[in-house]
């Protein structure tokens, strides 16, 4: 169809350059036009509204524009403060597969399968000799994926519908390994699936909300991050889903009822501009820094009283012991309690002024697992969870 062709070539123009001055890889462009988006989107709605979308042959036309703009779509999910399963921004699909630098006869794994159009990518580039395994933990959403790729013939694809965070034992060693869903912890499983010199792309999340992309490389006993930058992506679902990661309201802090009436401070203080608008992005390297290095930040939301409302967004540090509570909201830190927040925060501001005002994404990342021994040197700092530790590092070599 050449109208199909001309929002191929449109969309492919558009993404060339973003997130990287270099233009994306031969392979992947190839990959690209030979595996169209459409053909892997049944149903969908866009973020925002409510309406969703049957999409096939007969009615394609009306829909082939949407399909072909470089935004993410909703494939499962009626809130858009908790939409289970998209199709990324194609822009950022391109990009991570030529991160992944996939070749051909290689075994991938994929956490995440969708509507399949990114495991249907990965198949054209390992060819027929390679092989992609891509698990997606909601059943509707795996039938859907696997009758695309049957329907399409691709027979180096296999979808299984199964939780992700196990990793998938019987396709293992993988030369490569793709996250598409966001995660906390690193899963044991994967120390043990990748090949040594293997690589992981996954998406690390830290409380207060600020995602960061990270490639990984399979170092002996652990990983080590060779490239970064800031994304978004939904949660991944299952036992690996951590419900701690969502912001909460302020209301379900029991010392609240207290403390709302113990207002000690409110210091003007502004994050580039006034007002609320755009609050989150302007502080979204101050938030993941503190995420990473303090453990009493916190991520607030507003309390949604009506279902058409948006949430909004704000974040503080709560020091419990001390029933010291400060909230950085809009223009203010607010001060609650007692002062010994609000000064341990402007202490951890200005460290991060002085080391350059880092975001998540300006750091060197190791993944261990849980049980080896570290130690760390000046401006590193260790984040344990469940199964892996992450030593997180600003040093001038990084």
């Amino acid at each position: 169809m050449d109208t199909v062709e001309k929002y191929q070539q449109q969309l492919l123009e558009q993404s060339q350059y973003i997130f990287y001055r270099t233009p994306i890889s031969a392979p992947t462009v190839h990959a690209y036009l030979a595996t169209p988006r459409h053909e892997f989107i049944k149903r969908y709605r866009e973020w925002g509204t409510t309406e969703w979308h049957e999409v096939h042959a007969e009615n394609l036309a009306e829909h082939i524009a949407t399909l072909y703009t470089n935004k993410p779509l909703v494939l499962f999910g009626d809130d858009d403060d908790n939409v289970p399963s998209t199709i990324s921004q194609p822009s950022f699909v391109l990009r991570m597969l030529d991160l992944l630098q996939l070749q051909p006869g290689q075994r991938v794994f994929e956490l995440g399968a969708g509507s399949g159009w990114n495991a249907a990518l990965m198949g054209h580039l390992v060819g027929p000799e390679g092989r992609v395994y891509s698990l997606e933990i909601i059943p509707e959403v795996a039938t859907m994926a696997a009758r695309s790729i049957e329907t399409l013939g691709i027979k180096n694809v296999h979808i299984i519908a199964a939780d992700g965070g196990d990793g998938y034992a019987a396709g293992a060693p993988y030369d490569r390994a793709i996250f598409t869903a966001g995660a906390y912890d690193l899963p044991h499983h994967f120390y043990k699936q990748m090949k040594e010199g293997g690589l992981l792309l996954v998406v690390i999340k830290n409380e207060g909300g600020g995602d960061t992309l990270f490639l990984l490389r399979k170092v002996e006993n652990h990983f080590e991050s060779l490239e970064s930058m800031p994304c978004g992506f939904v949660q991944l679902r299952g036992k690996y889903q951590i419900d701690s990661l969502e912001p909460i309201t302020l209301e379900t802090l029991p010392e609240w009822t207290e403390l709302q009436h113990q207002e000690t401070a409110r210091m003007p203080f502004w994050w580039g501009w006034k007002g609320s608008e755009g609050f989150m992005w302007r502080t979204l390297g101050v938030r993941s820094f503190l995420g990473i290095i303090e453990p009493s930040f916190r991520a607030f939301k507003t309390e949604k009283t009506d279902p058409r409302s948006q949430e909004e967004h704000y974040f503080g540090l709560w020091e419990q012991e001390n029933r010291s509570l400060v909230l950085a909201k809009e223009d203010y830190l607010i001060a609650y309690g007692n002062a010994e927040a609000k000064e341990h925060l402007l202490q951890r501001i200005h460290q991060w002024v002085e080391l350059g005002m880092p975001s998540a994404a300006s750091f060197a990342l190791q993944v261990y697992p849980i049980e080896a021994a570290l130690t760390t040197r000046e401006n590193q700092w260790i984040v344990k969870r469940k199964e892996s530790q992450f030593l997180w590092s600003l040093n001038s070599s990084n």
